[in-house]
């Protein structure tokens, strides 16, 4: 599933750091699950949680089976944009919203980059359609949690992977005002039973930077940058070669 800062492509380097000593019985959390990206990939016991409540109640619905319209032409889009932005459900439950904002908006990004549409002879929301529900068998069995990441149940001796809106970088409207100093202390306590990796480009001095790798993202068409991903870590792991690969 596209979604605005998405780790699908540096899974593959960074969760043979993140699952290296996990057990069978081991809980695998994500208190900013996103678009599941790398959840979807981890095997055993999983919660996934986000503050974004169309997000949750559109996942929860998928793997209970629930089939969302196919056909998502710009009026309906505008419709389900109107009770978003006003808040209501009079025509379209939080589950719909989820489905056709993230499946129709421009690069997955909800409501917040227009309709995507077809242009020339790409269907932008087929192929977002077509890419959620082959990673749909993948998100099977998870327990999905809305609310902030201070707020969800974690299992003592889990390990917790935050993939958090990043400093200085564009926000949904749900990461905005991020207390960062709340955030890298909760991470500082958590740590005390759990395992905590952490992805961003930068953070406080006493977390170590276990693993980095420059990589191209576009803002659109005509702009791309390459800014330098991190893993970051409280606890006592080792660190990777930037080239070790999960798949």
């Amino acid at each position: 599933m596209k979604y605005m800062g998405s780790k699908a492509k540096i899974a593959k380097y960074i969760l043979p750091i993140i699952l290296k000593n996990k057990t069978e019985e081991q809980y695998y959390v994500e208190p900013f699950c996103g678009g599941c990206n790398m959840i979807d990939k981890v095997k055993g016991n999983r919660i996934a949680s986000d503050k974004n409540t169309y997000l949750i109640e559109m996942l929860k619905s998928l793997t209970d089976g629930i089939q969302f319209i196919t056909e998502i032409p710009k009026s309906i889009y505008d419709e389900t944009r109107t009770e978003f932005n006003n808040k209501t459900n009079l025509k379209y439950t939080v589950a719909e919203i989820g489905w056709i904002g993230f499946m129709a908006s421009y690069n997955g990004r909800f409501f917040d980059g227009g309709y995507s549409g077809t242009v020339g002879n790409r269907d932008y929301i087929k192929e977002q359609i077509k890419n959620t529900l082959l990673q749909l068998p993948n998100l099977i069995g998870i327990t999905f949690q809305y609310g902030s990441y201070d707020e969800i149940e974690i299992p003592m001796n889990s390990i917790i992977y935050c993939d958090i809106p990043y400093r200085n970088t564009k926000q949904y409207a749900t990461s905005k005002g991020f207390d960062y100093d709340k955030f890298w202390q909760w991470c500082r306590d958590k740590s005390k039973t759990n395992t905590v990796f952490i992805s961003e480009y930068t953070a406080p001095d006493d977390f170590k930077c276990i693993w980095e790798k420059q990589v191209t993202n576009s803002m659109n068409t005509n702009i791309t940058y390459k800014p330098t991903e991190k893993l970051f870590t409280c606890n006592d792991v080792l660190s990777f070669n930037t080239n070790n690969s999960f798949f």
